[in-house]
């Protein structure tokens, strides 16, 4: 069977199973099992695909139309510059978490070397990507959970993800900020946001990460309510992210935490997705919204 049949029926199948982008995600799939580079499909359409490879193929693409993530079914992912492992252990990086990227690398601009906290950091994709953009700080990435930070620890070691030579990144296993003392310039967080409703009504792939990802109690903010005191004793400036309809109640609690100033920013899609949140006089970046 030529590779253009294939990836044409896999193209229909995944269609009949409404996943979205299909012909993407057969390109993706099809590109993993011949560990080929997705673009390098068009030049290779009249290929004869063996019966090995048909095999390899095949339990893959019933995996995904039945809605597991390609990202778990592939084992990685891209993420602001970065190629991630991934596994069920912790949240597979957004897209939008990106933006989180560029918003911190401003807010680090001009800083001098210090701390940067990233909280419940998962893959370590936060900390990863920052540290790419501005090696000259040390980063801490803490989590609750062993798994997660196991999955971490191992991206830092791989060369399409691991900070620059000299650059420090440090895990740790901790209860958020939990008899943390040391100062730090920064701290981000994409902590788990969505309510058990949510939870339930999500697409069938996002309830495929771990419950301890994705669970932030009845209003989605109660790992932030624990958070914000503990951040004030240590860290001038929060970037958190949080789920459209909650960054105005978030940046609230970040006032009632002494974090005087606050700023809205949006996402991907002009949505607003991220608090930026200040108690040391500096202004916070420009917002979008007011």
């Amino acid at each position: 069977m030529k590779l253009l049949s294939v990836l044409e029926a896999t193209t229909t199948h995944f269609t009949k199973h409404a996943l979205p982008s299909p012909r993407l995600q057969a390109e993706l799939l099809i590109a993993h099992a011949l560990s080929l580079p997705r673009l390098s499909l068009y030049l290779q359409f009249e290929r004869e695909l063996t019966a090995p490879e048909l095999e390899i193929l095949r339990p893959l693409v019933r995996r995904r139309a039945a809605r597991e993530p390609i990202q778990h079914i592939t084992g990685t992912t891209s993420f602001s510059g970065l190629t991630l492992h991934c596994s069920p252990a912790a949240l597979i990086p957004r897209p939008e978490t990106e933006l989180l990227i560029e918003l911190a690398n401003q807010m680090l601009q001009n800083q001098p070397p210090s701390l940067v906290i990233d909280v419940g950091t998962g893959t370590g994709a936060i900390p990863l990507a920052l540290a790419r953009r501005k090696p000259q700080h040390r980063y801490l990435g803490i989590d609750i959970s062993p798994e997660a930070l196991l999955l971490a620890k191992e991206n830092s070691t791989q060369p399409l993800s691991a900070p620059p030579e000299g650059t420090e990144v440090d895990w740790k296993e901790n209860d958020l900020l939990q008899n943390l003392a040391e100062p730090a310039l920064l701290l981000t967080a994409n902590l788990p946001y969505l309510t058990l409703e949510e939870i339930a009504s999500a697409e069938p792939e996002v309830r495929h990460d771990p419950t301890l990802a994705l669970d932030g109690g009845k209003d989605g903010l109660d790992l932030f309510r624990r958070l914000l005191p503990q951040a004030a004793l240590i860290a001038p400036a929060l970037l958190l992210e949080c789920s459209p309809h909650q960054t105005a109640p978030l940046a609230l609690l970040a006032q009632q935490s002494g974090y005087s100033q606050t700023a809205i920013h949006p996402d991907l899609t002009s949505r607003p997705r991220f608090v930026e949140a200040r108690r040391d006089g500096r202004p916070c970046l420009l917002s979008h919204f007011a």
